[in-house]
C-alpha cells in the first residue's frame, strides 16, 4: 500500500523561527544600498558650492561653520565607508551585524545632530552654501525623523528574532 500524498505546502503546526532577510531585513538592506548612493550625492552636490570664491569668503569669514563643514565631509566618508562595510557583512549574514548596525544607525543619528548644529551656527550661511531651500523647522523635523527611524532600528536589531536567527556566522 502507498502512504497518501503529502501536501508540500503543509508545515504540520510546527512553530518554525523567522530566518532569512525578509521581513522588516528587507527595508534595512534597501536602507543600506540605498544610502551609500545618496552619500555620494550629497558630496558630489557639495563640491561646486564649496569651490567658488564668493563662497570660500563667506565660509573663512565663519570659522566654526567652515570647521563644521570639514567634519561633516570628513563623516561622510566615514559614514559612507562603514555602510559599504556594513553592507558586505549583511549580504553575508555574519554574527556581528546587529552591533555594526546599532552603530549605523547612531551614525545617522550623529549626522542629523551634526547638521542641525552646522544650520544653527550661521543659518544665512547654510542656506546660500550648502542647501537653499533648509529652514530651521525643515532641518528639526528631519533631525526628528531621522532620530524615530534610527531608534527604531537600533531596538529591533537588539530584541527581533529573526535578526538572531539569521546573523549567525
Amino acid at each position: 500500500m502507498s502512504q497518501p500524498a503529502k501536501d508540500p505546502w503543509d508545515d504540520d503546526d510546527i512553530d518554525k523561527p523567522p530566518v532569512g532577510i525578509g521581513g522588516m531585513l528587507w527595508l534595512v538592506l534597501l536602507h543600506l544600498i540605498a544610502t551609500p548612493i545618496l552619500i555620494v550625492l550629497s558630496m558630489l552636490k557639495l563640491v561646486k558650492p564649496l569651490s567658488l570664491p564668493a563662497n570660500v569668503h563667506e565660509l573663512t569669514g565663519h570659522p566654526l561653520f567652515l570647521v563644521l563643514t570639514g567634519f561633516v565631509v570628513v563623516a561622510m566618508l566615514a559614514q559612507l565607508l562603514f555602510g559599504l562595510f556594513c553592507l558586505v557583512k549583511f549580504l553575508r549574514k555574519r554574527a556581528a551585524v546587529p552591533r555594526l548596525m546599532t552603530v549605523w544607525y547612531g551614525l545617522g543619528i550623529a549626522m542629523s545632530v551634526l547638521a542641525a548644529i552646522q544650520f544653527a551656527v550661521n543659518p544665512d550661511v547654510f542656506t546660500k552654501i550648502i542647501d537653499a531651500t533648509a529652514t530651521s523647522g525643515a532641518i528639526g523635523r528631519g533631525a526628528m525623523f531621522n532620530f524615530a527611524f534610527c531608534g527604531f532600528f537600533i531596538v529591533y536589531f537588539d530584541v527581533s528574532q529573526r535578526v538572531k536567527n539569521t546573523f549567525v556566522r
